[in-house]
């Protein structure tokens, strides 16, 4: 029988205070207390001003930029780094229910092929996932995670929210590695016959990680059945079906996380 070939999306809604370390940066470089909404607005205005300057003919446009450039690695490097902190000292861990959803949805058939993408900067799904692997094989398994938004591996990598692989304030060299990354996500996507989405509330923010699934639904790739892991499964339904239009005949399964045997 032909190996089912599953791509797990996972967001911050995985991890527990995934946003905690990623707020207190931000009050680092504002000095101003910040929630989760105030920093998305953070993030825009910071991608509006990279724009804005890159492009505006102006005689002090050039050092705008630098300032708006140094400023972002600035913030950049501060949220690895209370990442990095949050990880070591257990703040962020994945939810109760993560390898539960895992075993259920991705694990529960040896024959399965299983890849993950997150658009997590912090690595807690990732590790805890090897963890999963090596009580499920004792072959040292780890599984490939493309991290679509970048990681604290690489702070000068990391991609804000707004953001798109192509963009006036990067070098052609900068703007190709993004381009990269994604392409290589889309092709993953596209071998998919069943995508496992759990935790990602598809922000209208990241209008080109919703372009990257849509692409999963081209009437040319195997993608079969999505399966929606999410409190709010009606609305991330709801913008999933927008994203796939025009194709329609692509199966759509919803869960709570409280209770993943009942399916909504």
């Amino acid at each position: 029988m032909e190996r089912n070939k599953i791509v797990i999306i996972v967001g911050a809604g995985a991890v527990e205070n995934a946003w905690v370390p990623i707020v207190n940066a931000i009050k680092v470089v504002t000095n101003q207390n910040v929630d989760i909404d105030g920093a998305n607005c953070f993030f825009a205005r910071l991608i509006y001003l990279l724009r804005f300057y890159s492009k505006i003919p102006h005689a002090d446009a050039e050092s705008y930029l630098k300032i708006s450039k140094e400023n972002t690695t600035t913030l950049k490097n501060g949220i690895c780094e209370e990442i990095k902190i949050a990880q070591s000292n257990g703040i962020l861990k994945p939810r109760p229910e993560f390898r539960k959803i895992l075993k259920k949805f991705a694990f529960n058939d040896s024959r399965n092929s299983v890849g993950m993408i997150s658009t997590n900067w912090d690595t807690v799904v990732d590790d805890d996932l090897d963890d999963l692997l090596k009580t499920i094989n004792s072959d040292g398994q780890t599984l490939k995670c493309f991290h679509i938004h970048g990681s604290i591996e690489f702070p000068e990598h990391l991609y804000l929210p707004s953001e798109t692989t192509q963009e006036n304030y990067r070098s052609d060299i900068e703007n190709k590695k993004f381009g990269l990354n994604h392409a290589m996500t889309i092709q993953f996507l596209e071998q998919a016959n069943q995508i496992l989405i759990y935790g990602l509330s598809l922000d209208p923010l990241d209008a080109e990680l919703s372009q990257v699934l849509g692409g999963a639904g081209f009437p040319n790739n195997q993608l079969q059945e999505i399966i929606i892991v999410n409190p709010d499964y009606e609305k991330i339904k709801n913008r999933i079906k927008i994203l796939m239009f025009p194709r329609n005949n692509i199966k759509i399964r919803c869960f709570s996380p409280e209770d993943l045997e009942t399916e909504k």
